[in-house]
């Protein structure tokens, strides 16, 4: 997908609007207040920093402090997850012991610098919609007119039923969306289009998928069933798009990928993470990350597959093909690559490309974006000026 940044985010009845010199923010309904807007977070990046500040839904505010014991209980759960070497266990028919790559939950990921943008995230989300309750009620009264067949009453729910759509939504806009604007230099934007572009040859691979065990095969009874290979793995298919994750408008519309039941969007700053509805956030210079070659046996070829050898279906004890089994047919050994993440905070994700030679860009990309997020430094509130 091209790269490019938008200078102005619509959100409903708002249009944000991004300048050298700042934001700026207008309405189409008079009357409007800035502080009633959405909440929102401008990051500028450059090559001495990325720079948070707060903005839109704090005007002239404070921003609520969080309880004293919210940062010592992520901090503990992130240093317990961070010390525990022992990975989730499972045994398969074939007795293969099978260790689980799981990831931290998305509620413990969370970095001192992105805190105040997740928790006004996940607050968002967790708003009632007015929308629905509005549509509710106008929904039921229009079913009880229609069983006492009063058409005057029809035609005025009916009515209702669009106006309380039209005013719900007004309602919900502000209360439950968070804006991200985004101020890229020229070097940080060339640092983030690389890694989008790696990003997208990884997408461009015929298959993708993440892997969610591996285990060593250890007995013959094992080897033999699983074609003679010296390792098992449990993965499943997934893929690259471009999406901006719900409740978020932003200038920039990053890839995401889920990995194991996380989505992951790949911002400008950091990897933000989606699980059952609450979010969490990785900075890129705490994620470790590694390419390698992974040979896999496949039951068919995919179409941009390095094949490097073959082998059956069924083995006998000399790797051979077993003429015991009548369906026992040749199947591809296939030369993958699989990219390992791990962060300091637990994040941990395992993806394998059929495409061989692509992957290492990647790596790179991630690890020079990094260099530009290692420095975060605070900065004063944003003034934002109405805009007519």
């Amino acid at each position: 997908m091209p790269f490019y940044i938008r200078d102005s985010i619509s959100l409903g009845p708002f249009r944000i609007n991004l300048s050298k010199s700042g934001l700026g923010i207008s309405t189409g309904v008079k009357g409007f207040r800035v502080g009633t807007g959405p909440k929102g977070h401008y990051i500028h990046a450059g090559m001495n920093g990325i720079y948070y500040r707060k903005s839109l839904g704090g005007l002239g505010r404070k921003p609520k402090s969080a309880p004293e014991n919210d940062t010592s209980d992520y901090r503990s759960e992130i240093a317990k997850i961070a010390s525990d070497d022992k990975l989730p266990t499972y045994m398969t028919d074939d007795g293969v012991l099978m260790r689980r790559i799981l990831s931290a939950e998305a509620d413990v990921l969370v970095s001192e610098s992105h805190s105040e943008a997740l928790r006004s995230l996940n607050e968002a989300r967790e708003r009632p919609s007015y929308t629905l309750i509005l549509c509710g009620v106008a929904a039921v009264s229009l079913v009880l007119s229609f069983v006492s067949q009063n058409s005057v009453a029809i035609g005025i729910f009916m009515a209702l039923l669009v106006a309380a759509y039209a005013i719900g939504n007004m309602l919900d806009i502000p209360r439950r969306n968070v804006v991200f604007a985004y101020n890229l230099e020229p070097a940080a934007e060339e640092r983030y289009k690389a890694l989008v572009g790696a990003i997208d040859r990884i997408a461009g691979s015929s298959k993708v998928w993440f892997v969610k065990a591996k285990g060593d095969i250890t007995n013959l009874h094992a080897w033999k069933k699983n074609s003679g290979a010296s390792a098992l793995v449990d993965s499943k298919e997934t893929s690259v798009s471009y999406a901006l994750p719900p409740g978020v408008a932003s200038n920039v519309t990053p890839p995401v990928i889920m990995i194991d039941g996380q989505k992951c969007y790949f911002f400008p700053d950091c990897i933000l993470i989606e699980e059952n509805k609450r979010f969490g956030a990785v900075r890129y210079e705490t994620i470790r990350t590694a390419v390698r070659d992974q040979r896999m046996i496949m039951d068919s070829a995919p179409s941009d597959a390095t094949v490097v050898g073959q082998t059956w279906k069924y083995v006998n004890k000399k790797g051979g093909p077993d003429r015991r089994f009548k369906d026992n047919r040749q199947l591809p050994i296939c030369l993958f690559e699989e990219i390992g993440m791990v962060s300091d905070g637990g994040f941990k994700g395992l993806v394998q490309v059929s495409k061989h030679g692509i992957s290492g860009a990647y790596g790179s990309a991630l690890t020079e974006l990094g260099r530009v997020t290692k420095e975060l430094k605070d900065a004063v509130p944003l003034l934002i000026e109405k805009e007519t």
